[in-house]
């Protein structure tokens, strides 16, 4: 590990599948740029 590295990611939903039986339908590439463009427009920037 170097200094900045995160020791878990929670990025693998197959033990939420697997608990709940739910899938995300999101792409990671679509969830992030929704992201982007919800959070320039609520903090203007």
């Amino acid at each position: 590990m170097q200094p900045g590295d995160i020791p878990v990611t929670y990025a693998d939903a197959s033990a939420l599948e697997a608990d709940y039986g739910f899938t995300p339908k999101t792409s990671i590439r679509k969830g992030l740029r929704a992201f982007a463009e919800w959070y320039a427009e609520y903090y203007k920037v």
